[in-house]
């Protein structure tokens, strides 16, 4: 991709003012020195900015999708394979409005289950503060507010699973399991701008 930073700016909605320019160039510095692009920069001609991997490897961008089969195919590990795993998200949650809605901390929660769910709609998932804190770095207040907010939407299922049955009756312990219901962004979400009548609808 090759094009100026005033370019960019209109395309973010900065318009063409010097600020909105110097916040475009000021990210992609970030984005270079982190190793998600390279940023390769020609003598009188808008720099160039290549994508490389998201994981900040600094190899080349591959389409997830494709890098995961190839390895698949080749018999690779499953750790070798998790690397380009990815998650599709329902287009419900631009489209009704969801995104507009929901607190950062119950996005991220929802993009957490939807990657510990690998693809496996069916599978209860089960997710301990350790877990949450060490592999995807959220504090243990944003893990259960977003569960707690995704819950109340009816965005995911909460019930109780045992664990381990003692020797007496009493001994079960059980832990909470979720499970995700993407068609419920299939639908408005109540109160949502989105589905207020059209103020203009009268005038057409």
């Amino acid at each position: 991709m090759q094009y100026p930073a005033q370019e960019w700016a209109l395309l973010l909605g900065y318009g063409s003012k010097p600020a909105g320019v110097r916040r475009v160039q000021e990210a992609l510095r970030w984005l270079n020195n982190e190793a998600f692009v390279e940023i390769r920069r020609k003598p009188g001609a808008p720099s160039a900015v290549h994508l490389l991997s998201d994981s900040g490897n600094g190899r080349p961008y591959q389409p997830p999708g494709i890098a995961f089969k190839r390895l698949k195919n080749k018999g690779s590990s499953r750790a070798e394979r998790d690397e380009h795993l990815y998650v599709q998200l329902p287009a419900g949650l631009w489209t009704n409005g969801w995104i507009m809605e929901l607190s950062g901390a119950a996005i991220v929660m929802y993009l957490v289950l939807l990657h510990e769910q690998r693809g496996d709609e069916k599978k209860q998932i089960w997710l301990s503060p350790r877990i949450g804190r060490e592999l995807y770095d959220l504090s243990d207040e944003t893990r259960r507010k977003g569960l707690h907010e995704l819950a109340k939407e009816g965005l995911i299922q909460v019930s109780r699973r045992a664990l381990h049955q003692g020797m007496f009756a009493d001994a079960v312990r059980t832990r909470y399991v979720y499970e995700l219901s993407p068609g419920t962004l299939g639908r408005l979400r109540a109160g949502s701008i989105f589905s207020q009548p059209d103020p203009f609808a009268a005038l057409s």
